[in-house]
């Protein structure tokens, strides 16, 4: 064996092993994780605060019928909702007209611009909670989908916990190829920054939600400084969920797969610029937290892959070795580790499409193009999301004065 051989194999043998260790990791996270399902236990107290569900929605005709057609279904009694029609070119509006005409409970408010420093999504959050009556708000994207006790058991959850603000990760439905082999890893990627462990821990200065399913108090919302506090954010869920503990107020997150639902994207292009937007906002428009998450699976990941492929290599031109052989049979175990890990993970947020783990490195591949899209925002600081451009004032794109 050659001296480079000498140090590489026992170097890939510990990177190998780690992967046993993220088993172990995984499982330990997985039964401390709080779960919301069908066995949970619904709102019982004797008074239903007002719940108002608060639904932003620009250009989502495909989306928005289905979403109200869930909100209101709920069996939990005392329920107003606010749909936005943030700007749509589309039937949005019409949609939601019908749904108010046909159920006392459901108002639409109309926006027709947008304020200097806003992006489009705290706009019409911020002007619907004006208007809100209740004093919970239960913030949904339109592309979401609820059980019809999603609500009270989330409420119940939430006066269990004595928490003022409660998210919950949906099942992510994934339709197309793509959907199904990069929307699960993107959500990993997410969650490892994000940990819910540490922001269900009240000592812990962690902090996240999911804006697809925000269920908040007002007074926490309020003592926030609400979404005028994080009126420039592409993830003003986990800014305003910062604010939030940060103003001393308890939040939860936990897996509601069973209880809810999304569909974010429908393309790989509408994947790649939603999750570049999401992960350039979430770690602080900074290009080097973006570079970690691009280093970490290249040494950990897509070392095994290279393994695999330099194994076989090796061996197709005769090089038959204790070496060779050594690399291929670490480099399978590589492969049956991670897939098996990827496969656990993935289930957690997209449970009937899990088995797509298996094109993981494909999907890494994919993860870099996001990561470097969102590193491009970092530079540029300018993104287009929804058909509007937003520069940040440092950007070369930002007007001079």
């Amino acid at each position: 064996m050659s001296r480079a051989a000498s140090w590489i194999l026992p170097l890939y043998a510990t990177i190998v092993a780690i992967w046993l260790i993220r088993h172990a990791v995984v499982s330990w996270i997985r039964r401390r994780t709080p779960t919301l399902d069908l066995r949970s236990p619904r709102w019982s107290a004797p008074e239903a605060p007002l719940v108002t569900a608060l639904i932003p929605a620009k250009d989502e005709e495909a989306t928005l019928d289905g979403c109200l057609e869930s909100v209101a279904a709920q069996t939990y009694p005392n329920l107003e909702i606010l749909v936005v029609d943030d700007r749509s070119t589309d039937r949005t509006p019409e949609i939601a007209r019908g749904f108010a005409s046909r159920d006392p409970r459901v108002r639409l408010i109309t926006i027709t611009d947008l304020p200097p420093g806003w992006t489009g999504k705290t706009h019409a959050l911020d002007r619907a909670t004006r208007e809100a009556r209740g004093s919970w708000l239960w913030y949904l994207d339109a592309d979401t989908r609820h059980h019809p006790d999603a609500l009270s058991l989330c409420l119940e959850y939430a006066r269990r916990e004595q928490a003022a603000l409660v998210s919950l990760m949906p099942e992510l439905r994934c339709e197309t190829f793509w959907e199904k082999v990069v929307q699960p890893l993107q959500g990993i990627v997410l969650m490892r920054s994000f940990s819910p462990l540490a922001v269900n821990d009240d000592r812990s200065q962690a902090a996240f939600a999911n804006g697809q399913f925000i269920l908040i108090r007002r007074d926490a919302y309020e003592a926030a400084g609400g979404h005028a506090a994080v009126r420039d954010r592409f993830v003003e869920d986990i800014y305003l969920a910062r604010n939030v503990k940060q103003a001393g107020f308890p939040i939860r997150v936990a897996l509601g797969t069973a209880i809810s639902s999304t569909r974010m994207y429908t393309s790989l292009p509408a994947i790649v610029r939603g999750w570049s937007r999401i992960l350039y906002d979430a770690l602080g428009r900074r290009p080097w937290p973006l570079v970690g998450k691009m280093l970490e699976p290249l040494v950990f990941s897509q070392s095994g892959d290279i393994a695999l492929i330099a194994a076989l290599g090796l061996l197709a031109v005769g090089q038959v070795s204790s070496f060779s052989l050594w690399l291929l049979g670490l480099s399978l175990l590589h492969q049956a580790l991670k897939t098996s890990l990827l496969w656990r993970m993935y289930a957690w947020s997209a449970p009937r499409t899990a088995h797509y783990a298996v094109f993981y490195s494909l999907a890494g591949l994919i993860s870099d193009w996001i990561s470097l899209d969102a590193i491009r925002a970092c530079f540029s600081g300018a993104v287009t999301w929804r058909g509007t451009r937003y520069v940040h004032p440092t950007s070369p794109e930002a007007p001079t004065r």
